[in-house]
């Protein structure tokens, strides 16, 4: 498994599809809060990343939240720009950032950053 980073620009659509399509990309894996270091930071707005296989893999789970999405707002969401890539020597500047809270740290590092999404209120979209 790798880690790897998708950044992405949809059609401007219905008001809730990036709230709803980081819904599903998280069940599929893609997170926006990455651990970066000492603390825990907020990526940029539609940016996220996940740990996976391959590429390959990667690109599958976020067109299956893509479609998710779509279904769940009842229309399509259109992709108009995408990138996906292995990370590497990650530097990351975020205005959002804390230490990481007891409560939600986890065994590994993904996981902790996946608590922290779905449970802090600092890091709420």
């Amino acid at each position: 498994m790798a880690d790897y980073l998708v950044t992405y620009d949809f059609k401007d659509g219905a008001s809730k599809q990036w709230e709803e399509f980081v819904k599903c990309a998280e069940l599929e894996g893609f997170i926006y809060v990455y651990n970066v270091g000492e603390e825990l930071a907020r990526l940029t707005n539609t940016t996220l990343w996940g740990e996976f296989e391959n590429k390959t893999a990667a690109k599958g789970a976020f067109e299956s939240a893509q479609a998710a999405a779509g279904k769940k707002i009842g229309r399509t969401i259109t992709l108009e720009k995408r990138v996906i890539t292995k990370m590497a020597d990650v530097f990351v500047r975020s205005d959002k950032k804390k230490k990481p809270d007891s409560r939600w740290t986890k065994s590994t590092s993904f996981e902790t950053c996946r608590a922290h999404q779905k449970n802090d209120p600092f890091f709420a979209y």
